[in-house]
């Protein structure tokens, strides 16, 4: 038994990191497409940011791409006796909706995260970004990758005393569960 699960080690830790590497960068995703880690205008560039297995180029243009086009043009056109909209001014309705869903990776191969706005680039810089990235990330990174227990069907069967530790209280008994 213990020969067959020392097997069995690396390809486990394997599945596991994978389960982990893959989950942190959904996290990693679902936070960027925030805006409190991104700057929204019409939210396309929140929309747009990307995992993939190479580097993530800047292509998309909002005009392209609804709802963002006509949330940017109906703001800057006037309203039934309203005038023109000042130069800058941010429209009342941006949308967040995550244009990409992540691929599976491979730890061992990693993954490129960025964002296919064609304006990212000038976009990168901006201080919500940068502070996820240099701090906020690293709770995400902990978040995934510590030891999370198994899911296990219990059964509670047996009255056992507890001398210490969870339950402990005065002694007194308590149902032990067995696990398979």
């Amino acid at each position: 038994m213990a020969d067959r699960d020392i097997k069995n080690l690396e390809p486990d830790l394997d599945a596991q990191f994978n389960e982990a590497f893959n989950s942190m960068i959904g996290d990693v995703l679902a936070d960027l497409a925030t805006e409190t880690n991104s700057p929204v205008y019409t939210g396309f560039l929140a929309s747009s940011w990307r995992a993939q297995k190479s580097q993530v180029r800047q292509k998309d243009r909002r005009e392209d791409f609804e709802p963002w086009a006509s949330i940017k043009r109906n703001h800057d056109l006037p309203k039934g006796g309203e005038g023109w909209k000042p130069k800058g001014s941010k429209p009342s309705d941006p949308k967040i909706k995550p244009r990409f869903s992540p691929p599976t990776f491979d730890y061992k191969k990693g993954c490129f995260i960025g964002n296919q706005a064609e304006y990212s680039s000038y976009v990168v810089e901006d201080p919500r970004i940068a502070k996820y990235v240099k701090n906020d990330i690293k709770n995400v990174i902990d978040q995934n990758f510590q030891e999370k227990k198994r899911g296990a069907i219990k059964l509670g069967a047996t009255q056992k005393k507890v001398l210490f530790g969870k339950g402990s209280k005065k002694g007194r008994k308590y149902t032990g569960t067995s696990e398979f």
